[in-house]
């Protein structure tokens, strides 16, 4: 496994699971095309696992009108940009810097706290796995099928994967785009197909890092198989594979 430039110690954490899970058809990535999104319901959204998590607390203002404004800008731009990305800027920088002063209390909530908002950390994060799975299994099923087109990385797209054994944890580099076709989202599954890792481009993108994703190296794993899905031009997906192995512990 190659090595890769470490991150900055400023710089957000690479999600394990993000909080936006997109939905794939043969015919690309699919968006909602609606511009009436209630800021009230966020907190109910079923697409969105996380909402509750951060519709509520210091950032959740800010955060309901983050959503508010990607659900009225859905598609892309001429180049293949997500257009909420330029059109919603102000609210992700709001945002970031939100989440970044309140790290602690959406990531540390004690009993207490968790009663009040209505909800317990460990429960969401699990949730959000779960839905994960779902949309993974959805992909997979779509792989054995032949419903959608699997190839290896080529070198313009390649994959970078380091794993660190004196912390159990991996960390997995994708290109955001292939022939200006953005990322739509990337998972990572082990030896026994049960997903350890999944996000979405809005979830991973790390700016000069590109898009990663970190993920747990569990006891006895002695492989992981990363995919990539990417946006076409000829209305479809491609998604990009590679399995690599872990290397053993000397311990």
């Amino acid at each position: 496994m190659e090595s890769v430039p470490p991150t900055s110690s400023k710089r957000r954490r690479p999600p394990e699971f993000g909080a936006t899970i997109p939905t794939i058809t043969t015919r690309g990535l699919a968006t909602n095309s609606s511009n009436d999104t209630s800021i009230s319901d966020v907190a109910d959204r079923e697409d969105c696992p996380m909402c509750k998590k951060f519709s509520a607390g210091p950032c959740g203002e800010i955060f309901k009108r983050w959503l508010a404004c990607t659900d009225v800008h859905p598609g892309r731009d001429p180049s293949g940009e997500p257009l909420h990305l330029s059109m919603c800027s102000d609210f992700a920088e709001e945002l970031a810097g939100c989440l970044e002063k309140n790290t602690t209390y959406y990531s540390n909530h004690d009993e207490n706290s968790g009663q009040d908002l209505g909800f317990n950390s460990a429960e969401v994060d699990s949730e959000l796995k779960d839905a994960w799975g779902v949309f993974v299994s959805e992909m997979e099923d779509g792989v054995v099928s032949g419903k959608y087109i699997v190839l290896p990385f080529p070198e313009k797209v390649d994959l970078k994967m380091e794993v660190r054994l004196a912390t159990r944890t991996g960390a997995a580099f994708f290109m955001p785009e292939n022939d200006g076709n953005p990322i739509i989202a990337a998972y990572i599954i082990d030896d026994h197909s049960a997903v350890i890792a999944a996000g979405s481009r809005e979830d991973m993108y790390m700016e000069d890092l590109g898009c990663v994703l970190q993920f747990k190296v569990l006891d006895g794993m002695k492989r992981v198989t990363a995919r990539a899905i990417y946006d076409t031009d000829h209305d479809g997906v491609l998604i990009f594979s590679r399995t690599v192995l872990v290397p053993v512990s000397e311990c």
